[in-house]
């Protein structure tokens, strides 16, 4: 995988064979702090008010934020991620929970990333969830499972699936009427593109057989 912006949370975690490599960068976000390890190495940033966790880590890398603030901890580490010049960002423990609006919140990170030009996806078990704005996503012969599509803009246009179950050519998806959901793997080779607009797309899928 190219080089790589890993955030933690404070959401559901789950073992993952993930490492990171050292060009890679680590932020903890408040309670991520707790699965630091979760990666195979030391975080390199730990961000965040703490309300989560109840304490400050003593760190020489700890960024501490005011409780009353605009931003969540999980943009706050993806804002540092930005500045430090990534541009590919794999978030984990951004979905579950005991604040369910901050799932939300982070799936709309998806589309804050995407209008910065940068890449970003939520994992979540053995769930992929991405955001794809004017480009494509590609999945492996040996995907499994299911495979569901949103629009996070009003209109998404010429969007193309092919290789699953249901395939469309220049389909056009809207937000307000979800007709992308529970597509299938069948053992070919994928893809998911969209030639005007940005892109939820779900995937029961390995990390490492997504071309994205």
């Amino acid at each position: 995988m190219k080089k790589c912006c890993y955030i933690i949370g404070a959401g559901d975690v789950f073992p993952t064979e993930i490492r990171a490599g050292e060009q890679d960068l680590i932020i903890c976000a408040d309670g991520g702090y707790e699965h630091r390890l979760l990666l195979g190495r030391q975080e390199d940033i730990v961000v965040g008010d703490f309300d989560s966790l109840g304490r400050v880590p003593r760190t020489e890398h700890t960024l501490v934020a005011p409780c009353e603030k605009d931003e969540t901890d999980m943009l706050l580490a993806v804002e540092e991620g930005l500045k430090r010049g990534y541009e590919r960002f794999v978030l984990f423990g951004a979905l579950g929970g005991a604040r369910k609006d901050h799932s939300l919140a982070n799936i709309q990170l998806l589309s804050f990333l995407c209008a910065r030009g940068a890449k970003g996806c939520l994992v979540h078990g053995n769930e992929v969830f991405f955001g794809v704005k004017n480009s494509a996503l590609s999945f492996g012969e040996d995907c499994r499972g299911y495979v569901s599509v949103f629009s996070l803009c009003d209109e998404s246009r010429g969007v193309d699936i092919t290789g699953l179950k249901y395939e469309v050519k220049n389909f056009t998806l809207r937000n307000d009427y979800p007709l992308g959901v529970s597509n299938e793997f069948i053992g070919k080779k994928s893809c998911v593109r969209v030639s005007d607009g940005v892109l939820l797309v779900t995937a029961c899928a390995e990390l490492n057989a997504v071309d994205w």
